[in-house]
């Protein structure tokens, strides 16, 4: 009797988690109910805005990626912001004036903390670099894309902006926030057949980011940033020149089913309870080989709002390609300035301009310490 009375508790303890369970799910996915205007149910794929084989930009640099480049930075951008595209041009963007040299003077004195560069790399990536040693330098070339405004007002603007700088990729859909993963594919789609065969690595990032050029061309030249604990450990050293699909990983996280949040994702457009793994879309950095596997793979996966979510997570799911966590692509704005010299991308502070934290992470008279711990899973 006591072993009947036993089993009856343990089916009853179960119907009553599984009843639980369906109920959370069903107000999970009630919650999730809202439609986004921009993205119907029947138009989740990207043919009814994107051409694959026409090339659609209304505007587009002259010989564009008609050069060698070690890296090439894409920066979405929105139409109206055009003092933060000159912001970013005058400051971190200017790569004549911010590349490999400014690595040693931020860094120069914790020297012992750091790799330096692999020889092997150095000889690998030869035709993108000149100089050598202390007046070492790399290709860099920043790009913003954007869409156009619902009048097309700017448009005029737009054009003499472009013309002057040559560094703007405009194309022939409504710049919005929940149209950013057209952005993102547009702007891979524009690198995947032009940029393929003389470019080595990809930046994504937007206009409100501070990215240190610097920094980065130290890790993909094979080294490593200062750190507390780095010699003895494992640290994080670039030595791959492919699958690389690298910035801030999240995993396991949820769909958001407040409507009024920016991020809100409706069951329809995505009916699971968790993303896959993606990297977060303030900055990802990429080999050319995954940004054309990524744009392949988004023709055949089913569209999300959410671009770092469809791209980085769904996109590279299909393609097979690994996202690789870097705790020197911080998701936060960060009120230390020092963290801007320490890190490779971040939001810019509120309330500081780009020339602020530029000037701060150029006068090279401030010395920071250390602000990172070794990473101990090396890419290989």
């Amino acid at each position: 009797m006591l072993k009947i009375y036993f089993n009856l508790t343990i089916i009853l303890a179960f119907y009553t988690a599984y009843n639980i369970y369906m109920l959370n799910r069903y107000n999970f996915i009630m919650s999730r109910t809202t439609l986004i205007a921009e993205w119907p149910k029947d138009a989740l794929d990207l043919t009814a805005n994107i051409s694959p084989f026409e090339d659609t930009a209304l505007i587009k640099p002259q010989a564009f990626c008609g050069e060698k480049t070690f890296l090439l930075i894409f920066v979405e951008s929105s139409v109206r912001n055009f003092l933060a595209r000159q912001a970013i041009r005058e400051t971190w963007g200017n790569s004549s004036r911010f590349n490999y040299p400014d690595f040693q003077k931020l860094h120069g004195h914790l020297k012992g903390t750091y790799y330096p560069p692999l020889k092997s790399r150095l000889q690998l990536y030869s035709e993108y670099l000149t100089g050598k040693d202390e007046s070492l330098r790399a290709s860099v070339r920043v790009l913003f894309i954007i869409g156009r405004s619902r009048t097309n007002e700017f448009l005029r603007q737009l054009r003499e902006e472009a013309d002057q700088h040559n560094d703007i990729i405009m194309e022939d859909f409504i710049d919005s926030y929940r149209n950013l993963t057209l952005k993102t594919v547009l702007a891979l789609k524009h690198l995947s057949s032009s940029c393929y065969n003389t470019t080595a690595y990809v930046l994504k990032t937007d206009d409100n980011a501070f990215v240190n050029i610097p920094n980065l061309l130290h890790i993909l030249l094979g080294g490593s940033m200062p750190t507390r604990n780095s010699f003895g450990k494992k640290v994080f050293r670039l030595t791959t020149t492919s699958n690389v699909l690298l910035g801030k990983k999240l995993s396991r996280a949820k769909p958001i089913v407040d409507v009024k949040n920016k991020w809100y994702m409706p069951h329809y457009m995505y009916p699971n309870n968790t993303y896959p793994a993606f990297l977060v879309g303030k900055g990802y950095l990429m080999s050319m080989d995954v940004v054309k596997r990524l744009y392949e793979a988004a023709w055949y996966t089913k569209v999300v709002h959410l671009e770092d979510v469809f791209v980085t997570g769904l996109c590279a799911v299909y393609a097979g390609v690994e996202r690789m966590h870097s705790s020197l692509f911080p998701m936060f704005r960060s009120k230390r300035l020092c963290n801007y010299k320490n890190s490779i991308i971040r939001e810019r502070p509120k309330g500081l301009s780009f020339f602020k934290v530029f000037n701060f992470v150029t006068n090279y008279s401030i010395k920071c310490t250390q602000s990172h711990k070794a990473e101990t899973k090396p890419l290989s």
